[in-house]
């Protein structure tokens, strides 16, 4: 999930907001307006962050090593790979379906002894949340340190509430960039516009600093296929060795960064329940979650790698300032690139900036692969009119594009080879972020191909040096592209075509033409999205 932001939902957050505030029909229009003003000058003089006062600097702890966690993976992977590091090579392991992603986080917190360090954009009232919030305390019941790191935007739950969960002794929670106005959240993008609508989009989770998990993910049903109504197609990777206190030392960046508030100053000092409540509700209600997943018995591959990860200042600092963004760090490491590029992303807005990036790596002779979202699949329609306008410019630099369909994956039940073909839902949508170069180097995280990632909400991810996981991901999104995805292409007369792949299972077949038009979308989606592109809100999608 992204946090979209357009002029019209600018419009439409004002003329909610300002609707609360009714000024007295008796009053002539001049005190009307001054009335108006003082309001709204009181509301903006109430708009600073909580003060985070003198609190001291908190590192995830380092002497780890005598855990049973540690002394497992020592074990099984030996010291030297485990507790090596600098630029020594770490260990890796693809989690691909969503159950697993989620017992992965799961089992993790049953292991930890020592701490836990979980940082979120979105944490959704949903019951795989529930069931993870609840594994966090009974982690804390047995001693373990709990910090969680959530974002005001995707939310679900109360600050109040958040801070009574951090009433026990070994549990902390911090808000990142709160929304000063907690009721009419959306009047902060009138008095706060510049800082509220950047968000911190890190998805980390980090075990004994040991073992830690980044990827795509959010903490939500959809993420994990749990969702009946929608699944999102995700990526994480789960991480040993010398790159997990890496992850460590981004979480403990943020956790410091005066932007993270501490729930109770959120809240100003108020508690949404008891903790003996929240023990009762997590108690009732939840299903079990013990599966056979093992996280020590995996094919993790060993590779060398590198984290990307913004400077959370960047919120703060103007939009055009780049001082601790990742992207041009990361954008150099597509220079080496000398065949061919996968590019997977569920938001795609290239700009004029990101489109001479593509087309300069074509001309190099470079083959280019993009999977994104159709329109009909994106849950973020909007951002939409940021792609489609550079399609055709794509088309016809010769960039292969693939649009994933709304398909119900249940139409593939019964090929159970791919772990996205054994899930019924009503629709999929693509959410993973990874680009494979040369076949030979990985870049995984939460990072979307789009202005928002680029140049307005924080971002992390990995990039991994590997052939042989470069390999393992090309071959998971090979039978995606030519059964869960449109191809779009450009007829002989310069119009757009959709088209379905021939069947990998039948050889000879030939490509089915779909449609000329974004498929199974309706002409209203389509005519908004044709609005949305005369508006000039590209740069914030």
């Amino acid at each position: 999930m992204r946090m979209p932001f357009s002029l019209l939902a600018l419009f439409r957050c004002a003329g909610y907001s300002l609707s609360r505030f009714r000024v007295p029909r008796f009053l002539n229009d001049s005190c009307r307006v001054a009335v108006t003003g003082a309001v709204l000058a009181l509301l903006t003089a109430c708009t600073a962050l909580p003060d985070v006062g003198s609190r001291p600097i908190e590192f995830a702890p380092t002497e780890t090593e005598a855990s049973c966690l540690t002394q497992r993976l020592i074990e099984v992977y030996g010291e030297d790979r485990v507790l090596a590091s600098g630029p020594a090579e770490s260990g890796f392991l693809l989690l691909k379906e969503g159950p697993d992603a989620l017992e992965a986080r799961l089992t993790l917190a049953r292991k930890a002894e020592y701490s836990l360090d979980v940082q979120a954009f979105e944490l959704l009232d949903q019951t795989s949340s529930r069931v993870l919030l609840a594994h966090l305390l009974e982690a804390a019941d047995r001693g373990v340190q709990v910090r969680l790191l959530v974002d005001d935007w995707g939310n679900d739950y109360p600050s109040a509430w958040l801070a009574s969960l951090a009433t026990h002794d070994n549990i902390e929670v911090r808000i990142f960039n709160p929304f000063p106005l907690r009721p009419a959240w959306r009047l902060n993008y009138l008095t706060h516009f510049a800082r509220v609508h950047r968000r911190m989009h890190n998805k980390a989770f980090v075990a004994d600093n040991q073992v830690g998990i980044i990827g795509g993910r959010n903490t939500g049903d959809a993420y994990y296929e749990a969702s009946p109504e929608r699944i999102f197609l995700d990526l994480d990777v789960l991480t040993l060795g010398s790159v997990t206190r890496d992850i460590s030392g981004a979480f403990d960046l943020y956790w410091n960064h005066q932007l993270a508030s501490e729930a109770s100053r959120v809240s100003l000092g108020r508690y949404g329940t008891s903790l003996n409540t929240i023990r009762e509700e997590f108690a009732s209600g939840l299903p079990e979650q013990r599966t056979s997943w093992q996280w020590d018995d995996g094919d993790f591959i060993w590779a060398p790698a590198t984290l990307y990860v913004d400077d959370p200042g960047k919120i703060l600092r103007p939009a055009g300032d780049i001082t601790g963004h990742l992207m041009p760090r990361l954008l150099s490491e597509i220079t080496p690139t000398q065949h061919e590029a996968l590019f997977v992303t569920p938001y795609f807005v290239p700009g004029e900036e990101g489109t001479d990036i593509l087309l300069d790596l074509i001309d190099r002779g470079i083959e280019i692969d993009l999977l994104t979202n159709s329109l009909a699949a994106n849950n973020m329609p909007i951002v939409h009119s940021g792609y489609a306008p550079y399609r055709r410019e794509l088309l016809e630099a010769g960039i292969r594009l693939w649009e994933v369909q709304p398909t119900p994956w249940s139409l593939y039940e019964d090929a159970n080879d791919e772990p996205w073909q054994s899930v019924l839902t009503e629709q999929v949508t693509l959410h993973a972020k990874v680009w494979v170069f040369d076949r030979e180097r990985v870049f995984i995280g939460s990072v979307n191909m789009d202005p928002r990632s680029f140049e307005h909400n924080t971002e992390i991810g990995l990039l991994i040096e590997s052939p042989e996981l470069a390999a393992q991901i090309l071959d998971w999104m090979e039978p995606m592209k030519n059964r869960l995805a449109w191809r779009v292409v450009l007829e002989e007369n310069g119009d757009k075509l959709w088209v379905e792949e021939p069947d990998v299972d039948s050889p000879g077949s030939e490509a089915t033409a779909i449609a000329n038009y974004d498929p199974d979308s309706s002409w209203w989606q389509r005519f908004r999205i044709g609005l949305y592109t005369l508006l000039p809100i590209e740069f914030l999608l």
